[in-house]
């Protein structure tokens, strides 16, 4: 079996290997206990979830284990041989519930469950918790953009001379928008100091199938568990390793806390089965300021009068829609062109924008497609609602396409996600349209004529922090809910039906590892997230 890459052996013996005791201030020190067993809870705020847990733990042996929710999850450390196990049930279309074991080497010590105290201070005060006088001590991290992480930790001195945790509090604060972005409380019960060999031992361990790391970040997450700090650690390891990112100091602890929120916040999600799936991705460690980038558009100020009025009546479109199939999707019928990355430039009104003229003119030019330049509408449009990378308005867009065309990315040159020099006056041949039509709003008959009749429309949506991370199924976003204005722009391309829920396929401009290749499957149920307020399409 493989062995870790040298790297994340390193990173793993430094994060497993802990120190039972840590001096303090005036002689103050926590010793934690080198064998215990424990259980206890872990209460997230933010998204209502609740985790119940048990808790091995053997330095003679060199072995702990943790399980999760009364043990359908358990996993064990086995420092002496350097491996990692994990026992779990598995449904599927052969079995149901069948449990199973599974082994990694990860080069480590076991792992201590204990909260890390390396950066607690003694207040010097104490409080009674749970019927126990408690030590109280705290720690505040602060990182960029007014993010502070404030720790309490309560701590029993027991008459043995070690302490015991008895509830640690975690408060995450935005001061830039004065608001908790996160509240963790953990609470410890039921201590014992004995630690049997059975107890941290893998029943029939030869049974365990052998598995190696790195072969698949979303498969390797799956083994990982967010409400340990060891596997926070390692997760948030791979992470950026499977993203090319790196961090150091003080960004690399900030961006590791907002991972483990997103992280946890997937997790709850999909646990839920609402019928749509989240996942991590390059945005799990962004905060909300750095992800205002992929949200460029914004309510037009006025209503162009170049606006051509939707040429049908709602009777023609309902009794037009009675014609039109069940399902409609522009991408088989070749009138959609590649998924593209607006990268970190507000201008998705100018992804939306050009794909919808693409895929207008494909529709009369024999379904050949055109790579048209979105940098061009970055670079040139200035004076029609819309500033470049700080966002623009979809009818402003529209508009200086109207009038002045949109040329072959090759002959413009390279999308560059940032305001550039316009070129426009330089190029051999640009691809006007005739007009551009509003459909009419928050009528769903009116936007599948138009996608039937005209191609592709580009729609303002509210795009939210689920909307980011989304990954595959029907999009019905709670957050929506009561939302006025909205903030992104994409292109739909066709609509469809699935278990009985009508839904809208849009492109979105975030790469093609986004979503679902590239595109997302928006409900059509309640004019979910505005995406029918202002729908607009080519006339070409």
């Amino acid at each position: 079996m493989a062995a870790l890459p040298a790297i994340l052996v390193l990173f793993l013996y430094l994060n497993f290997s802990s120190s039972y005791i840590l001096l303090r201030d005036d002689d103050n020190e926590i010793i934690w206990p080198t064998e215990y067993h424990f259980k206890g809870e872990k209460l997230d705020f933010m998204t209502g979830q609740k985790t119940t847990f048990e808790a091995w733990y053997s330095a003679e042996q060199n072995r702990s284990r943790f399980d999760i929710a009364d043990g359908t999850q358990s996993m064990w450390y086995y420092g002496d041989t350097g491996y990692y196990y994990e026992r779990h049930p598995i449904t599927n279309e052969e079995v149901t519930n069948e449990e199973i074991c599974v082994a990694w080497q990860f080069g480590g010590e076991q792992v201590d469950f204990l909260p890390d105290t390396s950066d607690l201070t003694y207040t010097g005060q104490s409080t009674t918790l749970y019927d126990k006088v408690v030590d109280i001590w705290t720690a505040t991290e602060e990182y960029k953009n007014k993010m502070v992480l404030e720790t309490t930790l309560y701590v029993f001195k027991t008459d043995s001379g070690y302490d015991l945790p008895v509830q640690e509090v975690q408060k995450e604060i935005n001061y830039n928008i004065g608001q908790v972005q996160g509240h963790i409380i953990t609470n410890y019960y039921d201590f014992s100091d004995t630690v049997s060999e059975e107890q941290v031992t893998v029943d029939n361990v030869d049974d365990c199938e052998e598995n190696d790391w790195g072969n698949d970040f979303y498969e390797d997450m799956k083994h990982f568990h967010h409400d340990l700090p060891a596997h926070v650690d390692f997760a948030f390891e791979l992470f950026i390793n499977h993203h090319n990112k790196f961090y150091q100091d003080e960004e690399y602890q900030m961006r590791k806390r907002i991972f483990e929120k997103n992280w946890r916040m997937i997790e709850d999600h999909n646990r839920k089965n609402l019928g749509y799936r989240l996942e991590l991705n390059t945005f799990s460690d962004k905060t909300p300021e750095e992800l205002k980038h992929l949200t460029g558009t914004r309510v037009s100020k006025h209503k162009h009068h170049v606006t051509m009025p939707f040429p049908h009546t709602v009777q023609e479109v309902d009794d037009l829609v009675k014609e039109l199939p069940e399902s409609l999707d522009l991408r088989i019928e070749g009138d959609d062109t590649p998924i593209k990355h607006q990268g970190s430039c507000g201008s998705c009104w100018a992804f939306c924008t050009a794909a919808a003229v693409e895929g207008a003119l494909a529709r009369v030019n024999g379904e050949r497609l055109l790579d048209l330049s979105e940098q061009s509408l970055v670079d040139c449009s200035w004076g029609y609602d819309n500033d470049g990378c700080s966002g623009g308005t979809l009818d402003g867009a529209m508009k200086y396409v109207f009038e002045h065309g949109l040329p072959t990315e090759q002959e413009y040159g390279l999308y560059t996600g940032i305001d550039g020099y316009c070129k426009i006056q330089n190029m051999s041949t640009t691809y006007n349209i005739r007009g551009f039509s509003e459909v009419t709003p928050r009528n769903p008959n009116a936007l599948k004529v138009t996608l039937f009749k005209y191609g592709p429309a580009t729609v303002a949506i509210y795009a939210s922090d689920r909307f980011l991370q989304y990954s595959s199924g029907v999009f019905y976003d709670f957050e929506c809910l009561g939302v006025e204005y909205p903030n992104h722009c994409v292109t739909v391309v066709g609509y469809g039906v699935r278990d009985g829920e009508d839904y809208w396929i849009i492109k979105n401009s975030y790469g093609e590892q986004w979503g679902e290749d590239g595109y997302i499957l928006m409900s059509a149920k309640d004019n979910n997230c505005l995406v029918l307020d202002s729908p607009y399409y080519p006339i070409v």
